[in-house]
């Protein structure tokens, strides 16, 4: 008894001296109007076998991360689709597209967002969340295939990419090519040629929106910190204020946990202390 006082009486002095952010708000009632806007009336298949972590997910997806992710709309669910795509979680990717198109995010939007990253994870995953995402626009009737989007041909890919990525990131483009050696300037040229002028030059997502999701694809990945760092201040140069970088990283929590998640936000306060 006297053990349970003193428990009690230390969460009190803990909880009045440590203010949170999750005050204030009915979690569970709006998590069930966020995902009623996006699912409707179907339940969470997973509830029905595991009903108290589905309880937590719904909770902690659809409401924390929705309250909390200072983005759009429409770059919080590319975000998502991008980060179940690049961890293959297929069956998360057909629900989260339902709920993009339920919610107005166009599929040329969803499309050119999984366009976006095959530089970054290669076709084959790109293909086999296509597959995936492709059933998905059968089932509502949205014609295949979409319109086209690039911008380049054969004879100027080169040039347009290396002009969109000197353009984006500075001489110091120009500075990491000329200390390539020669038997490795095609990569440089690949890199030019196909991650920016093949991706990066096409239709439908402006470059603050590219940006976001190459952001979140490569902090997926958790293996690639100078790339990361990259990009991070390629968001923020294209646009996006430091509440929006920390914004995308907050939507990508839920789906790839907390050490990845700590990492990519101690790498964007590197970023955001190298600005002031």
């Amino acid at each position: 008894m006297r053990a349970a006082i003193i428990s009690a009486l230390i969460l009190v002095l803990v909880s009045s001296a440590c203010a949170s952010t999750l005050d204030g708000y009915d979690r569970a009632k709006l998590a069930d109007e966020n995902y009623a806007l996006a699912n409707g009336d179907s339940a969470m298949k997973e509830a029905a076998n595991d009903p108290e972590l589905s309880a937590v997910m719904k909770k902690y997806i659809y409401a924390d991360i929705v309250r909390q992710a200072k983005i759009s709309q429409t770059e919080r669910k590319l975000v998502e689709i991008v980060v179940l795509t690049t961890n293959q979680n297929h069956k998360f990717l057909a629900r989260v597209t339902g709920e993009a198109l339920a919610l107005g995010v166009k599929p040329i939007e969803i499309r050119e967002a999984l366009y976006h990253v095959a530089p970054y994870i290669g076709f084959p995953k790109v293909f086999e969340a296509l597959d995936v995402v492709n059933e998905i626009f059968k089932a509502r009737g949205i014609k295949l295939p979409l319109e086209n989007q690039g911008t380049t041909t054969d004879a100027d890919r080169f040039e347009k990419g290396l002009a969109f990525q000197v353009n984006a990131y500075g001489d110091r483009i120009n500075k990491m090519r000329d200390a390539t050696p020669d038997y490795q300037k095609h990569l440089q040229d690949d890199l030019s040629a196909f991650c920016f002028g093949d991706t990066y030059t096409r239709g439908t997502l402006d470059m603050k929106t590219r940006e976001m999701i190459t952001m979140a694809v490569i902090g997926t990945l958790g293996t690639a910190e100078a790339q990361y760092k990259s990009h991070v201040l390629g968001t923020l140069e294209a646009g996006a204020t430091n509440e929006e970088v920390i914004g995308v990283i907050t939507v990508m929590n839920p789906y790839i946990g907390f050490p990845r998640t700590l990492n990519a936000l101690r790498i964007a306060n590197e970023v955001f202390d190298s600005r002031k």
